[in-house]
């Protein structure tokens, strides 16, 4: 008689074990089936106009990583507008072509980066912190072009992708969707807000005297806000998906911080 096969058999583990995510080969197969002229749930852009603002924006991260590994002086970030134009300019199949050859740049620079650290939109980046970016902005653009689907809804529901957002958005003050800016944390109130993604950590929002703090604890006590994990990613970055539950249990100050995360849109 053969033995039983264990459970703890290597290969049946990896049979059990689901493939990795791949954000930019999901995020490819969606645009290569999208046209150009299509809106999206960016407010005023087309494909067209995301593909360039995806475009610039690698080509200006692998622009300040190789400057950095040449030894030149550091400079700041241009603004989305300098950046993305001469892009929004080209033609779509052009500018298709140029998304694949800055975003292999980047990739070549990320991995030439090492242990060292660049600045990045007034934020100290290291490798990982490009890598993740990188496969956030997939994550979240692809679902502004093709909204929910399962592929889609597993990669925005990623742990590290919703850590990552609020590093960024609580560090990067100039980004339209910083928690800073969209909370008003300057005109107050003082209040917490927790919001929790089972079974995920709480993500617990405190503004004291004009500052915002993040920080991550374990589900203890009432949420202010309950919602998926792909639906809090959408939160963080001013979107909302409207198939998911969305439960708001507020109250006090903690009700104006937020209507302000949940209800005001995005500029």
């Amino acid at each position: 008689m053969h033995d039983a096969i264990s459970s703890a058999d290597p290969h049946l583990r990896l049979i059990d074990t689901p493939p990795p995510i791949d954000e930019a080969r999901e995020f490819v197969a969606t645009l290569l089936a999208t046209p150009a002229d299509m809106p999206t749930a960016c407010p005023g852009w087309t494909v067209h106009e995301l593909v360039a603002h995806l475009a610039a924006g690698a080509a200006e991260e692998a622009d300040l990583i190789e400057s950095h590994l040449g030894g030149l002086p550091e400079r700041p970030t241009r603004g989305f507008g300098e950046r993305e134009a001469p892009y929004r300019a080209l033609d779509d199949a052009a500018l298709r072509d140029r998304l694949l050859t800055e975003s292999l740049r980047l990739a070549a620079a990320i991995g030439r980066l090492g242990t060292e650290t660049v600045a990045f939109t007034g934020r100290s980046m290291t490798a990982t912190d490009f890598a993740v970016h990188t496969r956030s902005e997939c994550a979240v653009h692809r679902w502004d072009i093709v909204g929910r689907d399962d592929v889609g809804w597993a990669m925005l529901a990623q742990p590290e992708l919703t850590r990552h957002a609020v590093s960024v958005l609580t560090s990067m003050p100039s980004l339209r969707e910083a928690l800073g800016v969209r909370l008003d944390v300057t005109s107050g109130p003082n209040a917490r807000v927790v919001v929790r993604s089972a079974p995920d950590d709480d993500l617990v929002l405190d503004v004291v005297d004009g500052s915002l703090r993040a920080s991550w604890a374990a589900p203890a006590g009432p949420a202010d806000v309950e919602c998926e994990p792909a639906q809090r990613l959408l939160l963080l970055w001013g979107r909302h998906e409207p198939s998911s539950p969305l439960t708001i249990d507020a109250s006090g100050d903690s009700c104006v911080l937020v209507d302000r995360l949940v209800r005001t849109p995005r500029p």
